[in-house]
This record gives C-alpha cells, sequence and structure tokens, in this order.
C-alpha cells in the first residue's frame, strides 16, 4: 500500500480529484501544512506529496521549500485549479517535479500517481537499529517473573475493559515493566461498524496504541495485509525480523517490509491472533540496553499477542451483540406496530410506546414497568396459552383503550427452526391497529350493498317494464276491441308470455335468496334434458329449436330435485337459444368416467364464450345482451353446486369444442 499527503488550505479533496484519489486504493493523509506530517516526511512515509496550490507564486514556493526541508527525496506534484505562469516557474524553482492546472484528465493523473506507488528514498538509520543486533549474547529471563506470573499479571489487564482501545494501551504500558522495548506499536484491522451486512474483511491495520512512535506518524501511517508487513504475518503469522526476511515470497515485499521498519523506527513484528484468525500484529523495537531478546522473551511476548488477540476479539463481540440489541431496540420501539416480549415466566421484557398507547398502559409515566397482570384478559388468555401451552392462536381482534379501536393481535413464539420445542418458552405479540381498516371494510360493505340493491333495483324495474309495455298496449285498446277474437288471442298470449317472464325472474330471485331442496328423487337425465328444452324454447318462443342428445350411457341417472334440476338446465337452454336466434341447434354429448360421475358437453350455435365473458358470465346481472337481467349463468350454478355437481365455461379450441362442461354424480354407473 502507497502514502500520499495531499496538502491543501481546506481540509479535503476537490471534488473534480476525488474520483482520482479514492479510486487508488491507498492511504491518503490530508493536512494544511508539511509540519502537520513532519515526522512522517522525516521518516520517509509518503510515496509523493500532492500540493494544492490556491495562493500565491510566493505562498507556493515556500510550501514546496517546507516540504524538501523535510524530505528531500519525496516526490512533489503541484496541481493548480487555473494555471499561472509565475506560479509554475515558482513551482520548479523551489524543487517540484511536476506542475498541472486544472482539468487534469484521471486517465494521466492515475497513471502519475500509480508510478510513485512503491518507490522509496534511503532509510534513514534508527539509534536502536545497531544495537538491536548488537553481538552481545541474549541474557534469560531470569531478571524477569516467571512465564506463568507475567501471563497472569498481564491478563488482568485485559480484562480491565470492554473498550479494545484502552485496554489496549494499558497493556502495553505494562508490558513494558516486564520487557525493556523502547518503542511500540499496535496495528490492528478495523471493526465492522454495520454488524447487519457482512462485509468484506478490512484490508488496512490502523495503529490503536503505541509508545515511542511520533503522534502525526501514528495519524498518517498505516499497513496493509496486502503488501509488507501486514501481508507475510497474515500469510504466515510468525516473529518477523527486519533484514531477516530470506523466506518473504517476493523481493519486493522484502524491500517493503524493510522500508516500513524503517519507517516506524522497529526491527521486529509478532502477530496477533486471536487462535483462528490474524486480527492485527504489533512492531518493536529491542531492549534499550541494545542487547537482542532472547528465545523465551520471544516466546513470552508471542504467547501475551496471543491472550491480547482474545480480549479483543471477545470486545468486539461484546460491541456487536450490543450494537445488535441497539439495533432491535430502535427498530421495535420505531415500529407503528405495537410490540411485546414475555418471557417464560410471563414477565414482560419489552413493551414498546405503541403497545402502550394501544392498550392504554403507563400513559402518564411512559418508563414504568408494565406487568402481566394489567392486560386485559382477552390478550392475557391467549399469551398465557401460547407461553405455558405452546398453543398459538389465528390472529385475532380485541378492542383498544380508545373508542372504537380495534387492534389485530398475532402471537409468535421464540424458536428457531428444527430446534426441540420446550415449555414454557418465550413469546413476542405483535399489536396491529386495524381501527381505519376496519372502518374502510365497513364503507366498502356498504358501498357494495347500496350497489347492489342499486343494480336489482334497476333490472328488476327494467324486466317488470319490459313486461308491462305489451300489457299497457292491450289495456288500452281493450275497450274498443274486446269484442273481436283476433285482439282476444293476442291480450291471452301477451299475459301468459308476460306473466310467464315476471314468474321466471321472481324464481330466479328466489334460487339466489335461498338453498334449493335438492331432495332424493331419482331422475332421468335424458328426460330431464327434453322437458327443460321444452320450457325454454316455449318461453323464448321459437319452435324452430333443435336439441342433438348424444347420449352414451345407457341408463344416465342421478338423485336430485326434478324441479330444480329442470330449471337449472331450462336457464343454460334460454342463454343458447338468445346467443344466437338465426341458429337453434344445441348439441350435448353425455359421458361416464371412471368415477362414476356423468360429464355433459355443451354447444350451441353461438360464436362460445370471449375471454371477458368467461371470466364474469356466471356473476349474477352480468349480460352482453340488451334484454334479460344477467341470472341465468348463475341461477344454474347454484342449483347444480347443490346437487355435488360444477359448471365449467370454456372457450372454443381446437381440442375443446364446447361451451360448457357439467359434470354430475351419477346414481347407477354404466358398464
Amino acid at each position: 500500500m502507497s502514502h500520499f499527503l495531499f496538502i491543501r488550505n481546506e481540509p479535503s479533496i476537490p471534488n473534480t480529484l476525488r474520483e482520482v484519489f479514492l479510486a487508488t486504493g491507498n492511504r491518503i493523509v490530508i493536512r494544511q501544512s508539511a509540519t502537520q506530517a513532519e515526522s512522517a516526511l522525516n521518516r520517509g512515509v509518503f510515496d509523493a506529496v500532492i500540493l494544492y496550490s490556491e495562493e500565491a507564486a510566493g505562498e507556493t514556493s515556500r510550501s514546496i521549500r517546507e516540504i524538501r526541508d523535510l524530505s528531500s527525496d519525496v516526490f512533489i506534484l503541484v496541481l493548480a485549479p487555473a494555471y499561472d505562469l509565475s506560479t509554475e516557474q515558482a513551482s520548479f524553482e523551489a524543487g517540484a517535479d511536476l506542475y498541472f492546472s486544472e482539468p487534469i484528465p484521471n486517465q494521466t493523473l492515475a497513471r502519475i500517481l500509480a508510478s510513485q506507488s512503491g518507490q522509496t528514498g534511503d532509510e534513514a538509520p534508527l539509534p536502536d537499529q545497531a544495537q538491536a543486533h548488537s553481538a552481545e549474547p541474549p541474557r534469560a529471563v531470569n531478571h524477569m517473573a516467571s512465564t506463568l506470573h507475567v501471563l497472569r499479571d498481564l491478563s488482568q489487564i485485559l480484562s480491565f475493559s470492554l473498550d479494545y482501545k484502552a485496554f489496549t494501551q494499558h497493556f502495553i504500558l505494562k508490558l513494558r515493566d516486564h520487557i525493556s522495548f523502547s518503542r511500540i506499536g499496535i496495528f490492528l484491522e478495523g471493526s465492522a461498524k454495520q454488524t447487519l451486512v457482512k462485509k468484506n474483511r478490512p484490508k488496512h491495520l490502523t495503529c490503536v496504541a503505541s509508545i515511542g512512535l511520533p503522534s502525526d506518524l501514528v495519524d498518517c501511517f498505516q499497513l496493509s495485509r496486502e503488501i509488507g508487513i501486514g501481508r507475510e504475518l497474515s500469510a504466515h503469522p510468525r516473529i518477523v525480523h527486519k533484514g531477516g526476511n530470506s523466506q518473504a515470497r517476493f523481493e519486493h515485499t522484502s524491500s517493503s517490509i524493510d522500508k516500513e521498519f524503517s519507517i516506524l523506527g522497529c526491527h521486529l513484528a509478532i502477530p496477533i491472533t486471536d487462535r483462528e484468525n490474524a486480527v492485527g500484529l504489533a512492531v518493536l523495537s529491542g531492549p534499550v540496553t541494545g542487547r537482542n531478546y532472547s528465545e523465551d522473551e520471544l516466546e513470552l511476548l508471542y504467547l501475551l499477542m496471543e491472550e491480547l488477540g482474545l480480549a479483543i476479539r471477545n470486545s468486539r463481540l461484546h460491541s456487536e451483540l450490543a450494537q445488535h440489541g441497539q439495533l432491535i431496540e430502535n427498530v421495535m420501539h420505531s415500529m407503528a406496530s405495537g410490540a411485546i416480549v414475555f418471557s417464560e415466566n410471563l414477565d414482560i421484557l419489552y413493551i414498546n410506546d405503541a403497545a402502550k398507547r394501544f392498550l392504554g398502559l403507563g400513559q402518564q409515566h411512559p418508563d414504568r414497568t408494565v406487568e402481566f397482570a394489567e392486560l386485559t384478559s382477552k390478550l392475557a388468555v391467549p399469551v398465557h396459552r401460547a407461553v405455558e401451552k405452546g398453543e398459538l392462536p389465528e390472529p385475532f381482534q380485541i378492542a383498544g383503550a380508545s373508542e372504537n379501536a380495534i387492534y389485530q393481535v398475532s402471537i409468535f413464539p421464540f424458536t428457531q427452526e428444527g430446534e426441540l420445542i420446550l415449555l414454557p418458552r418465550p413469546t413476542m405479540v405483535i399489536l396491529e391497529d386495524y381501527t381505519k381498516i376496519e372502518a374502510n371494510k365497513e364503507t366498502a360493505l356498504q358501498d357494495s350493498k347500496s350497489e347492489l340493491i342499486s343494480l336489482i333495483a334497476e333490472r328488476f324495474a327494467h324486466e317488470i317494464r319490459n313486461s308491462l309495455v305489451p300489457l299497457s298496449t292491450h289495456a288500452q285498446l281493450i275497450d274498443k276491441k274486446i269484442d273481436q277474437p283476433k285482439f282476444q288471442a293476442s291480450l291471452k298470449s301477451a299475459m301468459l308470455r308476460e306473466i310467464a317472464r315476471i314468474k321466471r325472474f321472481s324464481e330466479q330471485m328466489l334460487y339466489l335468496a335461498q338453498a334449493s331442496q335438492t331432495g332424493g328423487t331419482e331422475l332421468d337425465l335424458d328426460d330431464v334434458l327434453e322437458k327443460a328444452f321444452e320450457r325454454a324454447r316455449n318461453q323464448a318462443g321459437n319452435i324452430n329449436a333443435e336439441l342433438v342428445l348424444n347420449n352414451r350411457v345407457s341408463k344416465a341417472f342421478l338423485m336430485g330435485n326434478p324441479e330444480a334440476m329442470t330449471n337449472a338446465f331450462e336457464e343454460l337452454f334460454l342463454n343458447s337459444m338468445q346467443a344466437q336466434p338465426s341458429e337453434q341447434t344445441i348439441q350435448i354429448q353425455i359421458q361416464l368416467n371412471q368415477e362414476g360421475i356423468l360429464c355433459l358437453q355443451w354447444k350451441d350455435g353461438g360464436g362460445g364464450f370471449s375471454d371477458e365473458a368467461i371470466g364474469s358470465a356466471k356473476e349474477p346481472f352480468f349480460t352482453t345482451r340488451h334484454t334479460g337481467v344477467g341470472l341465468g349463468l348463475s341461477v344454474a350454478e347454484k342449483i347444480i353446486s347443490e346437487h355435488y355437481g360444477f359448471l365449467r365455461l370454456n372457450r372454443r379450441s381446437e381440442e375443446h369444442d364446447w361451451d360448457l362442461e357439467i359434470e354430475l354424480p351419477s346414481l347407477i354407473n354404466h358398464t
């Protein structure tokens, strides 16, 4: 990972350059002057310095010389919002490497930054580096307490706080009492801030605690899992020495390790693991006496860092659990629905404000504890059964505290799929405000009733008016023509026809309004069909209609009400005759299936049902004609279903060339 220093009067990157800098994946440190990153510049942390020049030429020149005084060989790129010849000349005279003015092509700027990535300067010798490789033989750890004593002593520190940064700083201070290093830095991966979303493992390692490292260096410098010390210890969790990286897999990796050691002024790196994964690393210098660490000291350091890693993991797990708990509480608190959580002892573990408001609990003192005994019996009884006996009722409704309030109650147990159910068990109750829903349902029901009544009244009035027209006409002529035989015949015909019409409409309404008596009479299907056909033909006033009956069952009998079944088929025949007055041939094929069901396939001379008609034809008062009330198919379906049959409408096709299919249970199976 490369480090770039961006210097600007404002602590931000201009929007025109933000895309390039954020896309690099490198560490971008923003400062308002070079002196704010003095230690980092002195140690060669940065691969390049980008100076965003918004001042006059003299001020830009002064800033460049300031950078050069701190780091003589760092690459300096001057960017200006607008081109100025005097600023360009002053920049190069002061020691800048490149000068550009906006607009700068993103590709060009990205290539310049990429070319500077990984460049290293001469490493400054560290005062304790030579001492770390002194030929003085290592001393034993007899000046220290036993390893067990040290571990016990430092383990108390790791339980000192749930704040891992606080106890890490306290840990290295206490560690220094046992191992006298002059410099140490603890670099850790960042903890996920969003615990509900699975994130990729963090790549950067940030210093969270240190001794002997300059504060501005700590702010500016990070390690990475993709290069240098972080990469080596993530792949091979072991102790790494500066200059002793012969096992490094690539030459540039070894070079990056030595460079990072030089920047930090350390020569030893120890992984920090939680016994499963490396969560970070510690870099430190040698003992202040200049000797090398003994094998026992290195082993002790490795074990202590492992203990630190376990403590960090536990701290972060606790933090994540706390965040989850707080998140769940926040979600339930902000819900418009009421939520109550009961323990296995029927204690109320949680109740949100919505539930208190719905039930009228704790409104004067919202923070007080709500007891189970305060719940209404309509809610308390099903909750008690759910917790104690595991009985989960279907969602039900209860009245709320406010007038006319209605709430839908749903009860859910706290169990996981596949988990053994043990009683009693914790349970959650959800209360949803159904006041408006029920009011809207009632309004919709009233509107539907009003609409239906209006429709019935309209069709009834229309049908009666049609029947009264010929009767009224004859009534006007009765005084003048009553003695004429022709008039008498016409009057008789009109009266019989219109009376039959009104009677049929009345019977249709009665069949829809009440259940028909199915009866226990044995019926011959052929006789019922022929009788119904004759009645329909007389009703339609067309003696030219023809019924073609193809009965493949020698004895087609069923049980039912003769009058009701005749009326049902009469309605179907009338519907067919009115569909195509010029072609009145109706074909019916009767078969018996393997289950003993009589199957009737019905086809008339019309064009069949359209897609729209198939979806609505059986609904009451649906009609595509200007006459009639649209009750025929509705009445027929109701009667057939009451006789345990089924009526299906069909849109004609090559495979199914019929309009209706009727299924009725047969009394005698034909074999």
